[in-house]
């Protein structure tokens, strides 16, 4: 009891110093701007621009020390876990430890306001929790057709316009900032895993560093083919981040799979394009749905036309393709799909070939 009353207190120490820290940065950034923006709508977090990185020197430093634990540490030990256990388990380890934090998912989006969406985590804990054996299976989304609603504290935060503060890169945890590190602390006290560590905090290390091999094991690649494109990996990943977290806040899917290689099931939209025309190709509204589990996004656009061109250059490649349509604001969204097949790590595979074909937005979607 005393030492977890002793845990309890210094995570407290850690989430004051944090949201002081927050409140200052704020207050250093809002001072540098140069005209007051407009108040930010509910669910838009207030762009700020640039990244706040005034601890850019300590970042740097913990961005080299978590890249050289995870080349030397991370990497072989998720290596050697793949090796002797077959992805079906894997795959079926995160979706188990996905499940045991459904009540961060749940407490979230009833404070966004999604009260359906709540319901629909509400559901889908009772339904893997018990069809699903305890969360190894996913049967609410394969047989019921509930997908996940993943939202956090720090997007809870977001979504009420409050500004996401400096940059931090914290060692083991990487890349954050001050918004998110207060919302980390505050999901928390939601997560039954957090209840483990302040009983036996020796059993709540050994858990937390099995889940990260585990995910890892499933993502190995991802970070080293973003690392090799980047010229400045720590900036590429810093903003990178930011970017990821933005579209969290403001409902873009994104993929929990990899922070490098996207699996969303929606497109990414893109602002620098054409208006549409006003009426819909007929090519776009014959094209067949796929029915492959994963696929590879390689184009998103509000010109119909160029996504056609693209696919007929992977029609020549032999590769079968799809256009979605989506309905952006009243206007027409194009996104191409590439099928990918049933298995995750096929599928960054056919990224990554398409990647090399020239299709640069190449990105793994389900």
């Amino acid at each position: 009891m005393k030492n977890r009353d002793g845990f309890v207190l210094q995570l407290r120490r850690v989430c004051f110093c944090c949201l002081a820290i927050w409140l200052g940065s704020i207050t250093l950034v809002l001072g540098q701007e140069a005209t007051a923006d407009a108040e930010p709508d509910f669910g838009e977090e207030r762009d700020i621009g640039l990244v706040s990185d005034p601890l850019e020197p300590m970042n740097r430093v913990f961005f080299h020390f978590n890249d050289k634990l995870y080349f030397w540490v991370l990497k072989p030990a998720s290596q050697g876990y793949s090796y002797f256990i077959a992805e079906d388990i894997r795959m079926c380890v995160r979706s188990f430890m996905k499940n045991l934090l459904a009540p961060v998912r749940i407490v979230n989006n009833l404070l966004q306001g999604k009260v359906a969406d709540s319901g629909v985590e509400t559901a889908r804990f009772v339904i893997n929790s018990t069809l699903g054996i305890a969360g190894l299976a996913d049967p609410a989304k394969n047989e019921f057709g509930l997908s996940a609603k993943d939202e956090d504290l720090g997007q809870t935060i977001g979504v009420y316009g409050l500004g996401e503060g400096v940059y931090i890169c914290w060692p083991f945890l990487g890349p954050s900032n001050v918004r998110d590190t207060v919302g980390f602390a505050g999901d928390f006290f939601l997560s039954p895993l957090s209840y483990l560590a302040m009983s036996d905090a020796g059993a709540g290390v050994a858990v937390q560093a099995g889940r990260e091999v585990n995910n890892t094991s499933l993502t190995l690649g991802d970070y080293e083919d973003f690392k090799e494109s980047a010229i400045d990996p720590y900036v590429a990943l810093r903003d990178a981040y930011r970017q990821y977290r933005q579209k969290k806040i403001r409902d873009v899917a994104v993929g929990s799979d990899s922070v490098y290689i996207s699996s969303s099931g929606k497109p990414e939209q893109t602002y620098a394009q054409e208006k549409p025309e006003a009426a819909v190709s007929p090519e776009l509204d014959s094209a067949p749905v796929p029915v492959d589990d994963f696929f590879v996004q390689v184009g998103t656009s509000f010109d119909a036309e160029k996504l056609l061109l693209m696919r007929q250059t992977l029609l020549a490649m032999n590769k079968e393709s799809v256009v979605k349509v989506y309905d952006r604001g009243g206007q027409n969204f194009y996104a191409l799909e590439v099928p990918a097949g049933k298995k995750f790590e096929f599928a960054k595979q056919e990224a990554k070939r398409l990647c090399a074909a020239g299709f640069s937005e190449a990105r793994v979607g389900q």
